[in-house]
């Protein structure tokens, strides 16, 4: 085929586009700014099960409470890409811990940096010509005269080459971002075309985690029946400090304690409630082997991924589940589905909106990822107007029950219970404002998740400003 991609960034999001195009003879280039050895984060974290295995890796099984498999890691600092100790069910407790609930959770550990070298290793092994030390500047367009999403064409983009210190043209029949929040490609396009507009304060999430030694054997009360260790739960401390706060075993040796919080002056430093955690627990030790601090977007996704020559995925794109900030599986999933939409498109020599738009289509009326992550953005930004204690009682009073939190931490979006039911559970109570935060919350998700089962299922400009307008006064009424 004579159709040339160029994917800025080798986010999982754009390896996987990028292995699946060049697979079928499809001209690619992955244009990244990082060298080969710091691809990926420099941590493990949950991803999606289920995502990787659409991905084509070679998933290991559960035995017991440990992954079996060759990608598993046999050693901490030994070959492969799962951590040892699995986490099949998951503790989530309250702000205060005062209860809890347990869940299926349906994620991996995963070391990020590994996994993003196998993407990228299976990307070239395609086909897939990979440029290291070039940063995506902004996109080459043309504008026709119109004030809506056709009135720019996109036919290349500008890479700065970081070793010659020297900007590069380069044209493509597709240019995909996939390079991260900073969205620096579709920020270059014109205001009108709707993709341009910048993430704000609210859409992030403040995140530090640390992966530190770990001796169980050293905790208060360790040691249980037969002189077995104790383990510290694998939990998420769920609406603590407007956020979470989370430990996951990575093996014997090693675990992972984090925070997230909510990005503004008034909430604590992440950092600060990670060290607190770890002075309580002896079993867990310095220094800090891995990790570090970043910002983790949590926003809604955006309505649309796509402009004639144009296609935006995953962090870029804000399709992580705000209820974690784990963004990995919908990457890959949007990659999966965009695959086939840009297949046929260099079949048939297109770029056009038009045809693209399927990959809107597929994201929003072809699975439930779209929907449920538009309806949970909506229950975080109103469930953190409510306070630990608020949050507590919920627990305490069922409403948040274990098959909510299941639906929303694995990134599905499941109503809470009626108001009703709501109303005679706190029935006694002084909790001022509760319920109707609770009420607006839920209706207001609700709302959105069925306005998004109504997307526009093929351009149309009139249809989606439409649509669009509809969606954004129902997050504003949400707030109000």
């Amino acid at each position: 085929m004579n159709y040339k991609v160029a994917v800025v960034g080798a986010g999982p999001g754009g390896a996987v586009l990028a292995r699946e195009l060049a697979a079928r003879g499809i001209d690619v280039t992955i244009y990244e700014k990082s060298i080969y050895g710091e691809l990926g984060h420099d941590w493990s974290d949950a991803v999606e099960f289920g995502a990787l295995k659409e991905a084509g890796l070679e998933m290991p099984v559960l035995e017991g409470r440990q992954w079996k498999g060759s990608l598993v890691k046999t050693a901490p600092d030994g070959g492969g890409i799962f951590e040892k100790h699995a986490v099949p069910i998951l503790r989530i407790y309250s702000p205060g811990k005062k209860t809890y609930r347990e869940i299926e959770f349906k994620m991996i550990t995963t070391d990020r940096r590994r996994l993003a070298q196998e993407l990228v290793r299976q990307a070239g092994r395609a086909g897939a010509k990979i440029k290291y030390l070039h940063e995506g500047r902004g996109l080459l367009y043309r504008e026709k005269g119109r004030a809506d999403l056709e009135g720019v064409e996109v036919y290349g983009v500008v890479v700065r080459d970081l070793e010659n210190e020297e900007d590069i043209e380069i044209r493509a029949d597709l240019v995909v971002e996939s390079s991260g929040f900073s969205a620096v490609l579709r920020g270059s396009l014109p205001g009108y075309s709707g993709l341009a507009e910048p993430f704000q304060d609210s859409d992030f999430a403040l995140v530090h985690r640390e992966v530190r030694p770990y001796r169980p054997e050293l905790e208060d009360g360790a040691i249980g029946e037969g002189g077995m260790a104790r383990l510290i739960p694998d939990h998420y401390r769920y609406g603590y400090q407007s956020g979470y706060q989370w430990t996951h075993i990575h093996n014997e040796e090693r675990i992972d304690v984090g925070a997230g919080v909510k990005r503004d002056s008034k909430s604590e430093d992440p950092r600060d409630i990670i060290e607190a955690f770890i002075a309580e627990h002896p079993a867990i030790k310095a220094p800090m082997i891995r990790g570090g601090r970043s910002l983790c977007i949590v926003g809604r996704p955006l309505s649309n991924f796509v402009a004639p020559g144009f296609l935006v995925l995953g962090d870029a794109a804000s399709t992580s589940v705000p209820t974690t900030g784990c963004g990995v599986g919908s990457a890959i999933y949007a990659a999966l589905g965009a695959a086939e939409v840009v297949c046929e498109a260099a079949l048939e020599n297109r770029n056009d909106l038009r045809k693209l738009w399927d990959v809107n289509k597929k994201f929003y009326l072809e699975s439930d990822r779209g929907p449920s992550l538009a309806a949970l953005s909506e229950l975080r930004i109103v469930l953190q107007t409510l306070s630990s204690n608020e949050i507590d009682l919920l627990f305490e009073k069922g409403l948040l029950d274990a098959a909510t939190l299941q639906q929303a931490i694995n990134g599905h979006f499941s109503p809470l219970p009626a108001a009703g039911k709501a109303r005679a559970l706190l029935a006694g109570f002084s909790v001022p404002g509760i319920l109707v935060k609770l009420n607006r919350a839920v209706t207001s998700a609700a709302k959105i998740y069925d306005h998004y089962l109504e997307y526009p299922s093929s351009w149309d400009a009139g249809a989606f400003t439409k649509w669009e307008s509809r969606a954004r006064s129902l997050q504003m009424k949400g707030r109000d």
